[in-house]
């Protein structure tokens, strides 16, 4: 008997209450508010954060702002942001100069509950440690202080962990002047000025140097070596060399660096929430 109405019980229709529209004009009420709540609270550690910070903690590159080491190394103990799994290594490449060495450091930065993978790389093309002026070329190895080179590579690592854990990337001048940062202060990277242009091809070029600053960890050389990676490609009369400046992209060709570098960011960002 037991059996036979466990079947019956099994064959009966099952009912398909549908949900109620109130409860889903709650919910979603209640998702709008804490999300209200979440850039309230983003907004004030963006202020609280450029307030512990000076003129000195920031550097102007291309008309934007940039923490420095100095500011990231006050940001942390601030706000309770830690470091751990740090790791480095010296990697090996090589271009139309010779070889020259990359250091990367990799970390992981936790605040809120929340954690990422953060990179930061410096390598021995870094025109900061190896330009050579005088003659305009690059120096050799033996004349490069690879400690600085190490330490770079791990700074670029914190100033990258402590903006993107914070929410304090992609900054304006305005929004720093409100709390207290005078740009004609700041330090200034000074970069030759291009011919006027299309503005779409220099939005477009503006956004390749963007990602792919931020896929090197903010490494200028390590950006060139990528741009050139990006950029070359086999021709009639064979390997046409990439490009070591943005300003050198143009038409088609800047169209197709565009979307490599996109992508290439996009793979970037998968592989560091793999990571987490």
């Amino acid at each position: 008997m037991n059996q036979s109405t466990s079947v019956m019980n099994l064959e009966k229709p099952i009912e398909v209450v549908p949900s109620e529209p109130m409860a889903l004009e709650q919910g979603l009420e209640h998702a709008i508010a804490l999300a209200d709540k979440q850039v309230k609270l983003l907004g004030k550690v963006l202020e609280i954060a450029v307030r512990r910070t000076n003129e000195r903690d920031w550097v102007d590159q291309q008309d934007h702002p940039y923490l420095t080491g100095s500011g990231a190394e006050k940001l942390m103990p601030l706000f309770g942001v830690s470091l751990r799994d740090m790791s480095y290594e010296k990697l090996m490449s090589s271009d139309d100069k010779g070889q020259y060495y990359i250091y990367q450091y990799k970390g992981q930065f936790s605040w809120r509950g929340g954690s990422i993978i953060a990179v930061g790389t410096c390598s021995s093309r870094d025109k900061f440690f190896a330009w050579n002026s005088a003659d305009q070329s690059y120096k050799p190895d033996s004349q490069i202080d690879e400690t600085n080179i190490m330490k770079a590579a791990y700074t670029n690592m914190l100033c990258n962990g402590v903006t993107r854990l914070l929410g304090i990337r992609n900054l304006t001048w305005d929004m720093l002047k409100q709390s207290g940062v005078d740009k004609t202060k700041v330090s200034r990277v000074e970069y030759k000025n291009t011919k006027a242009n299309n503005p779409d091809e220099l939005n477009m070029r503006k956004e390749i140097y963007e990602k792919l600053m931020e896929i090197s960890g903010m490494d200028q050389a390590s950006a060139v070596a990528k741009l050139k990676e990006l950029t070359g490609f086999q021709g009639k009369d064979g390997w046409v060399a990439g490009v070591e400046s943005t300003k050198d992209l143009k038409g088609k060709r800047l169209e197709i660096a565009h979307s490599k570098a996109l992508k290439a960011y996009e793979q970037f960002q998968s592989e560091m929430r793999a990571d987490q």
